[in-house]
């Protein structure tokens, strides 16, 4: 079968399945079995794809018509300027996330700095290896309660190059005594668990059928991750550290004076590209 015969049923296919983007997945799952870039079906229509291609194809096509995303099909999302390997284990990278490196950059403008950067809750390590992309002498430590996804972090770091620069900590923010020995840092960058157990049934089934429920759900409310986070922050912060935390549509205020009452000083708020408030920044 050509390329060009296949993408338009495909398509048709993951539309009717009410999947929101269908001719991009059809392109990535395409291209994905047949081992080419997205790139490569826009330039050559008339490829054949081979029988046992194809079958590999169709085992993809079941995946997502369940609603799998893309991403954790390929096990591969791209994050900044760079990509990772994703599993079940980790939450998968959103281009909102990005919001918290860019409102990094605007507070740090030398890129040459050496700082020290805790990531918590690093999952796949994105936003920690995003910061040491920009900053070439940072060191980062990407902490997180799951030892799977420890090992998808230390995994991407190495992929990455960034496998002297980046540390795996184990420890739960739940638990006490999670700060002891983890020093004291420039940036601490955080997108916790920020979604009310109450709006479970309202998510799309690639996030809540796929995704870690630890990295989505955070009490009634969704804020019960940022109660246990700040305490900490004075302690871990230096002098004049920053703190960058994304959260949910609608709780800036209620983030920002959990933040502001462990006595951090409030800085800016950040905007996602469909310009909803989607991170701060405080500085200790």
């Amino acid at each position: 079968m050509r390329i060009k015969d296949l993408l338009p049923d495909l398509t048709a296919r993951f539309e009717t399945a009410g999947i929101a983007e269908p001719a991009a997945d059809a392109r990535a799952l395409v291209a994905f079995a047949i081992g080419k870039a997205p790139v490569f079906l826009r330039m050559n229509p008339d490829f054949e794809i081979e029988p046992d291609q194809l079958n590999t194809l169709n085992g993809f096509i079941v995946r997502r018509l369940k609603r799998e995303p893309v991403s954790k099909i390929t096990q591969t999302r791209g994050f900044w300027r760079l990509d990772f390997t994703v599993t079940k284990d980790v939450l998968d990278p959103r281009p909102d996330s990005e919001t918290l490196i860019e409102e990094a950059l605007k507070i740090f403008q030398d890129r040459s700095l050496s700082l020290r950067i805790l990531d918590l809750g690093t999952g796949s390590g994105c936003l920690a290896q995003a910061l040491l992309c920009e900053f070439i002498n940072a060191q980062a430590v990407g902490l997180d309660s799951s030892a799977r996804a420890l090992a998808v972090a230390v995994q991407n770091a190495a992929a990455n190059g960034f496998s002297q620069r980046f540390k795996a900590v184990a420890a739960d923010w739940n638990l006490p005594g999670w700060t002891q020995e983890l020093g004291q840092f420039d940036l601490i960058v955080a997108n916790p668990p920020y979604i009310a157990e109450s709006e479970k049934n309202n998510l799309e089934p690639e996030v809540v059928d796929f995704d870690p429920p630890q990295a989505l759900f955070a009490g009634s409310d969704g804020l019960d991750a940022y109660r246990r986070i700040a305490p900490a922050l004075p302690s871990l912060l230096k002098k004049s550290g920053v703190f960058i935390t994304e959260f949910g549509h609608g709780q800036h205020e209620d983030v920002r004076k959990i933040v502001c009452s462990v006595g951090l000083r409030f800085h800016a708020f950040g905007t996602d590209l469909g310009g909803i408030t989607r991170c701060l920044s405080a500085f200790y």
